[in-house]
């Protein structure tokens, strides 16, 4: 029947990572340069999802949504119903780092300087709802979807690789994550 109209929100900024990524291993400037159209439009169309999660409504609605890329199932698991996934988010701030490291590349400062507002902007809500979930579910682990609060390392991974957000991320919340996850897995493993 073909594909579903359903909403994902982590390719764009998985683009503008493989074309940054490409680039650091090839030092391929003409490829960056024929790029560029592509990263502008993948950072253009980050903008506006950001923009649509980004008001006042929303904040009313649960400020732990506010700024974040909309909900979608990019992450399978929420292919019942659409959540506003870090998944996304972490994917989206890996693009937007690298938006600014392409145009610094290219000597696009006006751009980079743009991009890099961006950047810090989208990252400072990004922690706020993170916090915010956290508390809102009573939990102690970075969660997968603002709205459920739900275990997944998987999703956190991104934070971490390609994501280079180690040092940012609240350390208990990523310790406890991964602790968790290892506790499991060992669990699984030895059949309990």
């Amino acid at each position: 029947r073909g594909s579903d109209p359903v909403p994902e929100n982590d390719s764009h900024g998985e683009l503008i990572f493989a074309i940054a990524d490409y680039a650091r291993h090839t030092g391929d400037e003409a490829f960056l340069r024929r790029m560029w159209p592509h990263v502008r439009g993948a950072f253009d169309y980050m903008e506006v999802l950001r923009a649509s999660e980004r008001t006042e409504a929303n904040r009313a609605v649960n400020p732990a949504f506010y700024g974040m890329m909309p909900v979608s199932i990019s992450h399978e698991g929420y292919s019942a119903k659409p959540m506003h996934s870090y998944w996304d988010d972490f994917w989206a701030l890996r693009g937007y780092k690298d938006a600014v490291e392409i145009a610094t590349w290219l000597g696009r400062a006006d751009d980079a300087e743009r991009f890099a507002a961006s950047r810090d902007e989208f990252s400072a809500d990004l922690y706020a709802s993170i916090n915010i979930a956290t508390k809102q579910h009573g939990i102690d682990f970075i969660p997968g979807a603002a709205e459920l609060g739900d275990f997944d390392a998987t999703s956190t991974t991104i934070a971490l690789a390609p994501g280079g957000e180690q040092s940012k991320l609240p350390q208990a919340l990523l310790v406890n994550t991964f602790e968790r996850y290892w506790r499991e897995f060992v669990q699984r493993r030895d059949g309990k």
